[in-house]
């Protein structure tokens, strides 16, 4: 890797530390962080009246198929976890957009809007 590029891994890891810290200042605790997203969420992280949220952080494009989709719900379903998408959408010279959806069994036009 040239220059000031990040790898894919170090944008992502920089991604979920990003999430976590915003969750943190909403009250939240980290629980997991999932490396290399081997599991069906990046990130676990707990509320005293929310309970535990199943954090997927990705790019703008960042979207779940069917088969990842229905991962993420089953595993939030068996702990009673709420499913959670963030996109975290870089703005030169401004603070990143992040866009926060609570995922249904339904495609992702279909998803609520969030906030931690």
């Amino acid at each position: 890797m040239g220059g000031d590029r990040m790898s894919t891994a170090s944008s992502g890891r920089a991604r979920e530390h990003k999430i976590r810290r915003t969750m943190e200042d909403h009250g939240w605790e980290p629980i997991f962080r999932s490396a290399g997203s081997k599991g069906p969420a990046d990130i676990g992280m707990a509320h005293e009246h929310h309970g535990l949220a199943l954090v997927q952080v990705g790019t703008g494009s960042k979207t779940l198929g069917p088969a990842d989709r229905a991962r993420l719900l089953r595993a939030a379903w068996l702990c009673s976890a709420l499913p959670i998408v963030v996109q975290v959408i870089p703005r030169p010279g401004k603070p990143s957009q992040l866009l926060w959806w609570q995922v249904t069994d339904g495609p992702p036009s279909t998803w609520e809007t969030w906030r931690p």
